[in-house]
């Protein structure tokens, strides 16, 4: 009899998770106003949680604040908002990005950027023009130039 009991009670698979029952329903996407102003509040976490929101939302209202953000002085701030200016671009987000690639000591930080930067090339609507720091090897060639060898020769 309490066998039975066992047997009807215990219908879960021992090896099946309860997070696997949770509902997979839409979850709701945090309020762009609400986010706007949390964006300037003097809590870093507050800033973080509104820049992580800005990954999920576009909205380009969020972009001027978000990169003055990446001068914040927490770099968990700093690494949510190039994040979220991977999803949220327009013309100053670029120069924005490759500057604080530069400028900003902390690897994470700096991963986010690059990640940012190549989700943003990959954007179809991404069409600005980078100018790039001229340096001894920023030369280039055409098509069909030749570039000397060390020796003096030349080949295509």
């Amino acid at each position: 009899m309490e066998d039975e009991k066992l047997i009807v009670t215990n219908t879960q698979d021992p090896l099946e998770s309860p997070l696997d029952q949770l509902d997979d329903g839409e979850v709701a996407k945090p309020d762009p106003e609400e986010m706007l102003l949390l964006l300037t509040s003097p809590e870093p976490q507050q800033r973080m949680i509104a820049a992580r929101a800005f990954c999920e939302i576009k909205d380009g209202r969020a972009i001027p604040s978000l990169i003055g953000l990446l001068k914040d002085s927490c770099p968990l701030v700093r690494v949510s908002v190039a994040y979220a200016l991977g999803r949220n671009s327009n013309s100053q987000v670029v120069e924005a990005l490759i500057t604080q690639l530069h400028q900003d000591w902390n690897g994470y930080v700096r991963k986010g950027v690059v990640w940012a930067l190549g989700n943003l090339w990959r954007s179809p609507s991404f069409r600005t023009p980078v100018r790039c720091p001229k340096n001894r090897y920023s030369r280039r060639a055409s098509v069909g130039s030749e570039f000397p060898r060390s020796n003096g020769e030349s080949e295509l």
